[in-house]
């Protein structure tokens, strides 16, 4: 799973921005960057958003080859499909391309990010589209030249998305919650302590790369894994959250 985070845009900002919060959330619309400029990456797009886009222009996630930042909640209909229809009704994604990055790893990396969208949002891979099917622009650029074919991007995807159960699940079903990425061990060290000694819970710490994730115990039933979830929640131990079959 790629390293998801939030840097989202402030509320008034978005607002000048986007065409409100109404976004529909039927598709999903693939774009990637065109700035190849060296430290182009997923942080320095999501700055450009945070700090006020000089472009009338708005997106919802930027991917590189180590993460994904979410600028925008789906929520909000962000400009970057080139209509109506695509703002109002897609989630933009943007994957980055500059030259100082693994671009064939960015894009799995937005493979498995749009998966997790599909998930989280029950979109249909019918409605994963390119930029170019709303406006007609050339992107994402490098996928149309057959850089990485948009046939071969899909089955990433699908390739990706989390398996449908084929029982529904019980109240005797066993989940664990993962949190999303800590830059630091210090970091996660601290949220586990939470959740030992406050909480009394069991929990461990797993390294992903460079960085760490919290994972729990068991919790039985999706009553009391939801519980949990929302209690970490509570006490602003992470951003994201996850709940995972044990």
């Amino acid at each position: 799973m790629v390293s998801i985070r939030q840097k989202l845009v402030a509320a008034t900002q978005a607002a000048k921005i986007t065409n409100g919060k109404n976004n529909a959330k039927k598709y999903i619309v693939v774009h990637e960057t065109d700035n190849t400029s060296v430290g182009a990456d997923a942080d320095a797009h999501a700055r450009l958003q945070i700090n006020g886009n000089s472009r009338n222009a708005s997106w919802h996630w930027q991917v590189d080859d180590q993460e994904a930042i979410q600028s925008f909640e789906h929520y909000w209909e962000c400009w970057g499909a080139g209509t109506y229809i695509g703002n109002t009704q897609g989630i933009q994604v943007e994957i980055c391309v500059n030259s100082d990055g693994d671009y064939n790893k960015a894009v799995k990396n937005a493979a498995s990010l749009i998966a997790k969208i599909m998930n989280d949002e029950n979109i249909a891979i019918e409605n994963v589209v390119q930029h170019h099917y709303f406006s007609g622009k050339n992107c994402p650029r490098n996928m149309r030249a057959g850089k990485i074919s948009w046939t071969n991007f899909l089955q990433m995807v699908t390739s990706n998305e989390t398996p449908k159960p084929e029982k529904p699940p019980t109240e005797l079903s066993k989940y664990r919650i993962i949190t999303g990425t800590y830059s630091t061990r210090n970091a996660a060290i601290s949220v586990l302590d939470v959740m030992r000694k406050r909480f009394g819970w069991v929990a461990y710490i797993e390294q992903e790369g460079s960085k760490f994730r919290v994972k729990t115990g068991t919790f039985t039933g999706t009553s009391a894994a939801k519980s949990a979830e929302n209690k970490i929640k509570a006490a602003k131990l992470a951003q994201l959250t996850y709940i995972i079959d044990a």
